[in-house]
């Protein structure tokens, strides 16, 4: 099934090594679907995301080579694949008959489910070329931790005095980044080495971090006063706002080696749909 795209080429002004760069915006749409969000891209430029139908069932899919495979985890109500590796190994979260939430993760057509020992759901957000897994799970008190799945096993991640954590990505380098919140806010975080570095865009009332690629490069979006929502790309120190040309609320959720960034907008009448900025100069 052919992929419904809209692309926007542009040149913009940023130089890379004293040449411009050209710049392609290209929207996402699941055939036939009522919404669409893409939230996952590895270097290959497989991309992954959600769909919704026109009845309101939440359904997976990978697009690969301009080709959508829709995916849903036998038995769950619910699938969202958050990241693909460069295996093709998709990692996400779905829900089961009994309305619990939990992960999961596709290799070679095989699902296999993720759940944090003792939790009472779990959400699985990303998944590395090393097989790690981060994600969050929530206790039998409410509270939602992070965690990092690896040869060892389960870590927890908790930001110093947070009421909530998640941890959204690892890259090669061990670095993980994510959001956490307190009773007013959220704020996002870098972790390196065990060290947690805040991140709070300025004048934004939530700031998130979703994605980091080996160079370190960030992405994510934050949310202001006027209602709106806008992406963030950059390294720690100098984060940009950015949206997709003409529309609305826009969020930046992965960004893979080349620095090419999925994620999500909103059109003039509100419908949801997906986008791959490309900024690697690559097709």
């Amino acid at each position: 099934m052919k992929t419904l795209l809209r692309i926007l080429p542009a040149i913009f002004g940023s130089l890379i090594a004293g040449a411009a760069v050209a710049q392609t915006w290209t929207s996402i749409d699941y055939p036939g679907a009522a919404a669409t969000a893409a939230f996952g891209i590895n270097d290959r430029g497989d991309v992954v995301g959600r769909w919704d139908d026109v009845d309101g069932n939440v359904h997976g899919f990978l697009l690969r080579h301009g080709q959508f495979t829709s995916i849903d985890v036998p038995g769950g109500t619910f699938t969202a694949p958050r990241a693909v590796n460069d295996a093709g190994d998709v990692a996400g979260r779905w829900v089961d008959a009994d309305g619990v939430p939990r992960g999961f993760v596709l290799r070679k057509g095989v699902f296999t489910s993720v759940d944090y020992p003792e939790a009472i759901d779990t959400r699985v957000r990303s998944i590395d070329n090393l097989g790690r897994i981060t994600g969050n799970f929530t206790r039998d008190d409410g509270h939602e931790h992070g965690f990092l799945l690896d040869a060892s096993g389960f870590h927890q991640i908790d930001y110093p005095g947070s009421e909530s954590t998640d941890a959204w990505c690892i890259n090669p380098r061990g670095e993980i980044v994510g959001d956490w919140s307190d009773a007013n806010a959220v704020f996002g975080y870098v972790l390196v080495n065990g060290t947690f570095t805040n991140v709070a865009f300025p004048g934004a009332l939530d700031t998130t971090i979703r994605g980091i690629n080996p160079r370190g490069d960030l992405v994510g979006f934050d949310d202001t006063a006027d209602g709106s929502g806008h992406g963030l790309v950059g390294s720690l120190s100098s984060l940009t706002s950015f949206d997709f040309p003409g529309e609305f609320n826009t969020g930046g959720f992965a960004i893979n080696a080349g620095g090419d960034v999925v994620g999500t907008y909103d059109d003039a009448d509100g419908n949801g749909h997906g986008f791959v900025w490309t900024r690697s100069g690559r097709p």
